[in-house]
């Protein structure tokens, strides 16, 4: 059994969170914020507290780049923990997939030089066995080998995020750096002997609860690892096809998918697992993982059920299989809003189907005030993305690595999408519940621009015929007046 209970988002012993909530409510200074009357068509996309959270050094004339972990209101300076250190390849990593994207889509060449840093550093953390460490505990980069979330003692999470870092390294270097582009994936080949020793395990099972779990992904059910490893393998492949690798991602595909559960009315309503008996939000990389691998089937599920269900009744935290009764709100966080929007966002290029573009919008939305706590949770004039939502909507006002990564790695690929660029705007009504023609519904009516400009669509759960719809203009007017 899996057991990641690992979650960095801000929620670090520091200075007192209430207190932090209390002088951001009252604009403190560096509790930034953006006039919404401000907001254009202009991007929103904002690499600056990215940029101020990376440190460079040099050691034998290389130039390694690494993201110190938290960073705390309301000055927002680098802040470290004596237990983990001050920063980790889980960050690097996923901050050099924003730079290695952000050059690939731009051209940027700033981007493209912090990306190469920060994949050295990736590189720098992983042994001549092909595992990884995690944490640094210091500028000299001193390797943090004893904490449990560091240990290069098996193929981890981190590590899986490793692979991805290098693969999308590989994909987008391949014609302007070839040297860095096969020097990644001949990292990646290091962990081949890893990831082949789970898939010794491809078709068997172990059943919990009346599910059926596949025993050969990452930790054996680490279906959230796995994906974000997948992503590696995949951009590996593209830049250099070959069998070896497309049986590895086949195979992990085929769990990922195996590992879905219930539909729009019946429980768990169509989530990927993270792993056995839970589904939580952070890393649950599924949809985006098996949309870019060309096999969208249960990413198609997932969004038309479960996305559906949470974008009209709000986004969790986590869900017991064991107890459906005993949902979780809270603690929101970017890490888990990114995996539903830019999944969706991916999907929709997959399919070429416009409803998941506007899910993926509406999704990302949360970071633009249509949330629970009714705040920004992303600042687009200071490129600090907030490290949570916490009980009573209270919003931790800290922007450390990976709210941050994660706000801004969603901007880049929301902007890059016209239609779900459009509905990031949104703002959400309250959930209804009606009966038209025999048939339950709950709906949810969003909204973009006002008066004469504002459009409005309406995201409708058919929980009689357990279908999901998305209706705009006359379609909603009819359906709101009449019914189907």
């Amino acid at each position: 059994m899996k057991s990641q209970t690992y979650i960095r988002a801000g929620f670090k012993i520091g200075v007192p969170f209430l207190l932090i909530m209390l002088f951001c409510g009252l604009t403190f200074p560096g509790c930034d914020s953006q006039d919404p009357d401000s907001e254009t068509s202009a991007s929103q996309f904002n690499l600056k507290h990215l940029d101020s959270l990376g440190e460079t050094v040099i050691q034998n004339g290389s130039t390694y780049r690494f993201v110190h972990i938290y960073s705390e209101a309301p000055n927002y300076g680098w802040v470290g923990d004596e237990d983990e250190g001050i920063a980790a390849l889980d960050d690097a990593a996923r901050a050099a997939v924003v730079y290695l994207r952000h050059f690939e889509l731009t051209g940027d060449s700033g981007s493209a030089d912090k990306a190469k840093q920060l994949i050295r550093f990736v590189m720098k953390m992983q042994r001549s066995d092909g595992l990884f460490y995690n944490f640094i505990f210091d500028n000299a980069l001193t390797i943090n080998t004893t904490h449990q979330n560091s240990r290069a003692d098996a193929f981890q999470w981190w590590a899986g995020r490793g692979v991805w870092a290098l693969g999308v390294c590989a994909q987008v270097f391949e014609a302007s750096d070839p040297t860095l582009s096969k020097l990644c994936e001949t990292r990646i080949r290091l962990t081949f002997p890893y990831l082949e020793q789970y898939l010794s395990k491809y078709g068997t099972y172990d059943t919990i609860g009346g599910r059926r779990y596949p025993q050969w992904l990452v930790d054996e059910t680490a279906s959230d690892a796995t994906s974000e490893l997948l992503l590696g393998l995949i951009s590996l492949n593209r830049a250099y096809p070959d069998g070896v690798v497309q049986e590895l991602i086949d195979r992990f595909s085929d769990g990922i998918a195996t590992m879905q559960y219930g539909s729009l009315n019946v429980f768990p309503f169509g989530s990927h697992a993270s792993w056995q008996e839970i589904w939580h939000g952070w890393g649950n990389s599924q949809t985006m993982a098996v949309s870019e691998a060309g096999r969208p089937a249960s990413a198609i599920f997932e969004a038309d059920n479960f996305y559906a269900r949470l974008l009209v009744y709000g986004f969790l935290h986590s869900i017991p299989f064991d107890n459906p009764n005993n949902e979780r709100e809270f603690e929101q966080i970017a890490y888990a809003t990114r995996a539903i929007a830019v999944g969706l966002v991916k999907l929709s290029e997959a399919t070429s189907d416009r409803k998941y573009a506007v899910m993926a919008g509406l999704a990302a939305s949360w970071f633009t005030g249509n949330n629970v706590a009714g705040e920004k949770m992303y600042d687009p004039a200071t490129g600090r993305g907030y490290d949570g939502i916490g009980p009573g909507g209270i919003v931790n006002r800290n922007a450390g690595a990976e709210s941050t990564i994660e706000a801004v790695f969603t901007v880049l690929e929301i902007e890059n999408n016209p239609v779900a660029k459009e509905w990031m705007s949104a703002k959400g009504g309250t959930v209804q519940q009606v009966t038209k023609g025999g048939k339950d519904y709950s709906y949810r009516v969003f909204t973009i621009g006002a008066g004469a400009k504002e459009q409005r669509l309406g995201l409708i759960l058919n929980l009689t015929d357990q279908k999901s719809m998305i209706y705009e203009n006359t379609d909603l007017d009819q359906f709101l007046a009449n019914g189907i």
